[in-house]
């Protein structure tokens, strides 16, 4: 890929992507007032070191003998408590077990997880060196030429993956998405960086070769960015994994009023291990997400008017929702990502940050009413 392509590539990437809103943390979704009809703006983080001695010999003991890319899915497990919570919708890859055997270079598949809103992937980047980690985690001051960077002008180099050539997304540490998280992400005996993307369900296709890239990138202050590949790091075969969905319908529908726009009833939701779907209906759904060409600019911003005031009383329901388990906890639900309009009804998707047992669900609170589900 030359110069050319890597700016246009880079041109490709949607806002959406960006690292800061797209981190799978339950308090970023939670801080959003309002959303779009179409997109509304977990992230992994390592284990913490042992509190205590006895604790770092226990995790060590495991870890004897083992591959890095084994003991990297050992801490997903842990940390994505899948066998707490018995998440059928984690899949885990064959990796090399013996240390001996672990590659030098490419890119190691981990384990994948569809959480209904992303299509989210674990990799190891195998062959990464200092000067890769240490290029992506100091800060650039100056322009390729050696000249200063303007004042307005920002340059930094981080990874991205994508299947066409055209458009890539942003890949995160496991660490986090910072200096201090790409480093902690690096095991520079092995040489390799664990990291995780998350790729809207309806951008991945069901298979693809993803592949992973170092870019410098260069954002200039009057708005248009320079992007070269500076390392290809390789590149794996990825399928899109399936979802595993527990439907609940309300005895009641949960009925809402918006004023002049009419009502609305929440009809039931779907539950997943990690997210909720919540399945409603309301009089401005044809007109909000089916919506026709305006012929001005004032039929215009009453689209809008009628867009939001939908959404905010909306969100004002969904924010009251509190999931009920069988031992007697409960946890309240982050506002929706995304809407997915069907006919009259739509879904509004939701994502935890973490995971559950959707079959430990016993009972949900939503507008001051609460059901209990068989």
């Amino acid at each position: 890929m030359n110069r050319e392509k890597a700016f246009q590539a880079l041109n490709a990437l949607d806002d959406r992507y960006i690292a800061e809103a797209l981190r799978y943390a339950p308090e970023g979704a939670a801080g959003a007032s309002e959303r779009s009809a179409s997109m509304r703006s977990k992230r992994i983080v390592t284990l913490a070191l042992a509190a205590a001695l006895i604790l770092a010999l226990g995790a060590a003991a495991w870890a004897i003998g083992l591959s890095i890319h084994r003991q990297r899915q050992q801490e997903l497990r842990q940390e994505l408590q899948v066998d707490e919570n018995r998440v059928e919708d984690y899949v885990e890859y064959p990796v090399p077990e013996d240390p001996e055997q672990a590659p030098e270079s490419g890119v190691t598949l981990l384990s994948a997880m569809n959480d209904g809103e992303f299509q989210n992937y674990w990799v190891v980047l195998n062959g990464v060196t200092p000067e890769m980690v240490e290029r992506m985690a100091a800060p650039i001051l100056e322009d390729r030429d050696g000249s200063p960077l303007g004042e307005n002008d920002h340059r930094y180099c981080w990874l991205y993956c994508g299947w066409d050539g055209e458009s890539w997304y942003d890949v995160w540490p496991a660490g986090g998405h910072n200096a201090q998280g790409i480093r902690d992400a690096y095991d520079p005996e092995t040489c390799t960086l664990t990291v995780r993307t998350a790729i809207t369900t309806d951008r991945m296709p069901e298979e693809a070769e993803l592949r992973f890239i170092i870019l410098d990138t260069i954002d200039y202050g009057d708005g248009h960015s320079d992007g070269e590949l500076v390392w290809d790091l390789g590149s794996v075969s990825v399928e899109r994994t399936g979802q595993t969905l527990r439907t609940v319908w309300f005895p009641e529908p949960v009925r809402f009023e918006n004023g002049d726009y009419g009502a609305g009833e929440f009809l039931g939701l779907e539950l997943s291990a990690s997210g909720v779907n919540w399945i409603l209906r309301h009089d401005g759904v044809r007109e909000m997400y089916y919506p026709r060409e305006f012929a001005s600019e004032e039929e215009r911003q009453a689209y809008l008017a009628l867009e939001q005031s939908w959404l905010r009383v909306i969100d004002e329901l969904e924010r009251t929702a509190v999931l009920h388990f069988a031992d007697g906890s409960s946890m309240a639900v982050n506002p929706p990502l995304s809407s997915e309009p069907a006919g009259d009804t739509v879904k509004d998707k939701c994502i935890f940050g973490h995971t559950i047992d959707p079959s430990q669900v016993v009972a949900v609170t939503l507008g001051g009413q609460t059901f209990e589900i068989p």
